[in-house]
């Protein structure tokens, strides 16, 4: 019985020690959250100056002048041509700092879930950090993952799905 009690808060004890901090949201939807309505698939992060009500009040949309950056299977490196599509959207992003943005990391129908939304989120934090080094203010970026579950593309090719990895970049107007 002893045992078994000790077993169990000790079981009890790690369980708590795991579970995360409520800290600064790191990502968010595109517009009002995940397709249930829910915010799943946002992590948190301390640090980050981007607030959760922030990015929940927001209405992000895509504008012309911020091209999607695109990544290889299984990969959340950048490539040359990515490179020099951030440069551009970079500087696109330090001439409106009236903007808040929103990075959204995508991945392919290859894979679970689970392993999606992880990779999505390395894909969106990844650009968030070019954005950074390149001078755009880190308390304005947020990002979020939909891992496979938001594709552009869903005809099961290997040019839909190199559609389907990708980072998209998103604005919206802050707050006073």
């Amino acid at each position: 019985m002893t045992k078994n009690l000790i077993l169990t808060l000790a079981v009890a004890l790690l369980a708590a020690a795991c579970t995360p901090k409520k800290g600064v949201l790191k990502g968010s939807s595109g517009v009002d959250g995940a397709a249930d309505g829910t915010l799943a698939g946002l992590s948190y992060s301390e640090g980050d100056d981007m607030s959760e009500g922030d990015i929940r009040d927001a209405r992000f949309q895509g504008v012309p002048e911020l091209e999607k950056v695109f990544f290889d299977y299984d990969q959340y490196n950048l490539t040359a041509e990515a490179t020099a599509t951030l440069r551009a959207n970079a500087a696109w992003l330090k001439q409106h700092p009236e903007f808040q943005f929103l990075i959204e990391g995508h991945a392919d129908e290859r894979g679970t879930a689970e392993y999606n939304l992880a990779l999505g989120q390395k894909r969106a934090k990844i650009v968030r950090e070019y954005y950074v080094s390149a001078g755009v203010t880190p308390g304005s970026i947020g990002t979020i993952s939909y891992g496979k579950e938001r594709p552009d593309c869903t005809d099961g090719s290997e040019g839909c799905d190199r559609g389907n990895r990708r980072a998209v970049t998103l604005i919206a107007t802050k707050k006073p």
